[in-house]
């Protein structure tokens, strides 16, 4: 038997299922502005990934330059002599870009024969950007000499 008080027209009215116009809209509002606020973790990430960028290549630029100078050996020479790894250090290294275009410059500080043979030369390589004091990667070595020359 159907209720005579309640017709079809008053069911559809109070039946609110499905979205209407205003909940999408403040929903998208609330998308856009969860959005907005990662946008600084982004740049940050992006800023960070650019500087670990150049360090990592400074990184390498050491690690070759260490590599070479405990590899020098004059022609007749099995052991570096300590004449040999002074004349390495003493070369003027050219400056490297890495993959972002930073200019990074490779640079040995002074070092010294040792007193008594066999011995140790103590080589430290850094690399510094044009212009900057702070270096972004730096290490120190001992090679290992047999004689001064």
């Amino acid at each position: 038997m159907i209720n005579n008080s309640e017709t079809i027209s008053d069911r559809t009215l109070s039946d609110e299922s499905g979205l209407g116009l205003m909940e999408v809209v403040i929903s998208m509002s609330l998308l856009g502005i969860l959005a907005i606020s990662f946008i600084p973790v982004l740049i940050n990430s992006w800023k960070d990934t650019s500087t670990n960028t150049t360090i990592a290549t400074a990184t390498q630029i050491v690690n070759g330059q260490i590599e070479g100078a405990r590899a020098v050996r004059s022609a007749a020479a099995t052991s570096p002599s300590c004449q040999d790894v002074v004349a390495f250090l003493n070369v003027t290294l050219a400056p490297v870009i890495d993959p972002r275009g930073v200019t990074l410059l490779p640079q040995w500080s002074a070092t010294s024969c040792p007193g008594s043979y066999p011995g140790v030369v103590r080589a430290e390589v850094s690399v510094k950007r044009p212009g900057k004091d702070t270096p972004l990667a730096s290490a120190v070595t001992m090679i290992f000499v047999k004689s001064a020359v």
